[in-house]
């Protein structure tokens, strides 16, 4: 092993001291967790009291969940009216954590930038809004990113997704670190942030180990009780120990992890097809999403490389090419004298993925570590991680287990069709793998069009939290009655891109949900702190 290897914080309980270092306590919260929580429980504690809820000094203050499910750029901006609202309410300050799934990890990750993001909502969804509908790119950034990482051994599909397509729809290279946001979180300002991937392999298996977690302190498995430090997510490890650091993968790779899967596979593979075929305008291919955005025009470029793969474009369907036909194309792009430029070089690699399917490619820190650890994990260098919207489109599973005893969770729904269906996954989900979750019994009537803005379904004040479940698109809501249909048809999952009108009327929509049911709100903390005064 290299010499240059060394220990790292590879963070698991019931595992061996000598190698590892053990989580602070059994909570199997990291110590910053445990730091930011503390802080946040006295920012708790006094927005209580400004909304005249009253608790005992010595108890105490109630864990509030909020949970933003996917749906792109749908669920993007929701969240973000839904924030704001809980803040002209007074009732953002009341929770402790924030998870967030697809399309709503995109706003949770560009608010945590600013340290004081929860005090001034209002100039976040602005300044957020009207980057959403700015339609200037700077595209020459783009393929500087694309540059720097399309070589290397964990280059996916990933990469070019998020530095091309979710870069377009967002319009932000955000080249933080979520380490970077540790200050915002311990200082007890914010709620704690969680983000979440599911583990490609595990897909559908309806099973704990799928699930992947992201916080600023650390990344990893929850089921198998092994994280590292967020900083080293990404590093290269092997039994236990550092083989090489790389740094940290920025947020703008990490929102096109975390958003991978707002169509569906199919779609995606279109999208990728499309964008490739737009660098290359000299081939010919139907209307697209890039349509909308401005790229760039360039001269032709007349390299070895860029004829053959215009010649190749225009005579093969992206979607159905093999590896062969793309190893036989670039056989020769190594070689210097053959004229191949650097942005062939990336089509090469992205096309290499696009055939198979390569997602979310990262060292697997697990690596042939032994503890409690299942085989395929032990043995494989790589992670693919991906969208945990394909799995459950709101991450109930890491709120759910008893560590970070959750009283309440506000679930927001954001996703399309059945706005019920996060909630139906997740009973299954639990009932399979011993969670506790209260009873969810739901009319197929309201499925279609539901009639209330908010569902609440009662835990026990115990193992089990309360959930409110707030369906984006609803009866309840003036601005929806009688219109729920033609609302999921407007803002269906893969349009991309809203002008100033539909940014508004989607904030506002999602903003009534909230408005409509404070009372309900506050009067089910209440409730909570009654029960736990009791117990």
């Amino acid at each position: 092993m290299d010499s240059t290897e060394k220990k790292i914080d590879i963070i698991c309980h019931d595992c061996d001291p000598s190698t590892t270092t053990q989580v602070s306590d059994a909570s199997m919260k990291s110590e910053g967790e445990l730091l930011s929580i503390k802080a946040r429980q006295k920012k708790v504690r006094e927005a209580l009291q400004k909304l005249n809820i009253n608790i005992q000094e010595d108890e105490e203050p109630p864990v509030i969940a909020l949970l933003g499910s996917g749906g792109g750029v749908r669920a993007m901006v929701a969240l973000l009216g839904a924030l704001t609202e809980l803040a002209k309410m007074d009732v953002l300050d009341t929770i402790t954590y924030i998870c967030s799934t697809s399309g709503s990890t995109w706003c949770m990750s560009s608010l945590y930038n600013n340290e004081k993001w929860s005090s001034c909502m209002e100039e976040m969804e602005s300044q957020i809004g009207d980057n959403l509908i700015n339609q200037a790119r700077n595209w020459n950034k783009t393929w500087e990113k694309l540059k720097q990482t399309f070589n290397k051994e964990d280059y996916s599909l990933t990469n070019f997704w998020a530095y091309v397509f979710t870069y377009a729809v967002i319009n932000d290279i955000n080249e933080k670190s979520l380490s970077n946001h540790q200050m915002c979180c311990e200082s007890g300002e914010n709620p704690y942030p969680i983000y979440s991937a599911v583990e490609e392999a595990s897909l559908h298996l309806n099973q704990p180990g799928a699930w992947f977690e992201y916080t600023p302190h650390l990344a990893g498995f929850p089921a198998y009780k092994a994280f590292v430090k967020t900083e080293q997510y990404g590093s290269q490890f092997k039994e236990g120990k550092l083989v090489k650091s790389h740094p940290e993968w920025d947020l703008c790779y990490l929102q096109g992890v975390w958003g991978s899967a707002p169509a569906g596979s199919d779609s995606i593979k279109n999208m990728i097809s499309d964008i490739i075929q737009k660098v290359f305008p000299s081939t010919t291919s139907e209307e697209s999403f890039m349509d909308k955005l401005a790229l760039p025009t360039e001269d032709i470029c007349v390299c070895n490389g860029c004829k053959k793969l215009r010649a190749f474009l225009s005579s093969h369907d992206l979607r159905e090419i093999t590896n062969t036909e793309v190893e036989m194309l670039f056989e020769d792009s190594d070689d210097p004298s053959h004229g191949f430029c650097e942005k062939v070089k990336v089509l090469l690699n992205t096309l290499k993925c696009l055939v198979g399917w390569q997602w979310g490619t990262t060292h697997n820190f697990l690596y042939e570590w032994s503890n409690n650890i299942p085989e395929d994990l032990y043995s494989k260098k790589f992670l693919s991680l991906i969208d945990a919207g394909l799995e459950i489109n709101s991450a109930f599973p890491l709120m759910l287990p008893p560590n970070r005893k959750v009283d309440l969770i506000l679930a927001l729904d954001y996703s399309e069709g059945d706005p019920f269906m996060t909630l139906k996954k997740t009973d299954e989900y639990c009932k399979k793998n011993g969670l506790p979750f209260p009873k969810i019994d739901i009319e197929d009537t309201e499925s279609e069009a539901p009639s209330q803005s908010c569902y609440v379904f009662q835990g026990d004040g115990n193992r089990v939290p309360d959930v409110m479940h707030f369906p984006l698109f609803n009866n309840n809501n003036q601005s929806c009655e009688g219109k729920v249909h033609e609302l999921r048809n407007k803002y269906r999952t893969r349009n991309f891109f809203y002008d100033k009108s539909d940014l508004k009327e989607l904030l506002n929509i999602s903003k009534q949900n909230l408005e409509l049911n404070k009372d309900r709100i506050l009067e089910r903390i209440q409730q909570v702190i009654q029960r736990k005064s009791c117990a």
